[in-house]
């Protein structure tokens, strides 16, 4: 399917045109849709591969931050969980990274995601570790803000966490 989607828009055909010629022989339209509006025919531009790169390093500040937060506050409160909180985040960074290094529309969609959940935990933390909990959120705004402008620039066609519809239930490709 992939291979008929890059071949199409070679020949100069819009998301549209791609849609109605592949739906038929999709059964499952949803995911067509998602194919077409993430499939990249071009290369980013310059400023949002920088912007990645920054993403990039971001998303590893902020695990890196996690984990020192993590490691001083939680584990000699109960150092097994501790230790397994780290493990955690440590995995989880990996996947992010991937996802935000290939480019993916779930990466960008994911990372937006944890951002929001971390933000959410620094503030919930606020009472008790005040300056840890500022930078967390300002870190945690940064990466999602970021990731979502890296998002909107890359696939334009889509949604929050999927493909835009109009008000009659037809996808947007353009």
């Amino acid at each position: 399917m992939d291979y008929q989607i890059k071949e199409l828009m070679k020949q100069g055909l819009s998301r549209n045109e791609i849609f109605e010629q592949l739906k038929k022989q999709s059964g499952n339209q949803m995911r067509l849709a998602n194919k077409i509006a993430t499939f990249e025919h071009g290369s980013p531009s310059m400023q949002t591969v920088l912007l990645n790169r920054i993403l990039l390093t971001l998303c590893l500040l902020q695990a890196c931050f996690g984990i020192w937060v993590i490691y001083s506050n939680v584990v000699p409160m109960d150092e097994e969980f501790g230790w397994q909180a780290i493990v955690a985040t440590f995995i989880l960074t990996i996947f992010y990274f991937v996802g935000l290094f290939r480019k993916s529309f779930t990466g960008y969609a994911s990372f937006i995601l944890l951002c929001i959940t971390v933000a959410a935990g620094y503030v919930y933390f606020f009472n008790h570790f005040p300056v840890v909990s500022i930078v967390g959120v300002l870190l945690a705004v940064a990466g999602g803000a970021l990731s979502y402008t890296n998002k909107v620039r890359l696939f334009p066609h889509m949604g929050f966490m999927d493909v835009r519809k109009c008000k009659s239930g037809t996808y947007i490709f353009e």
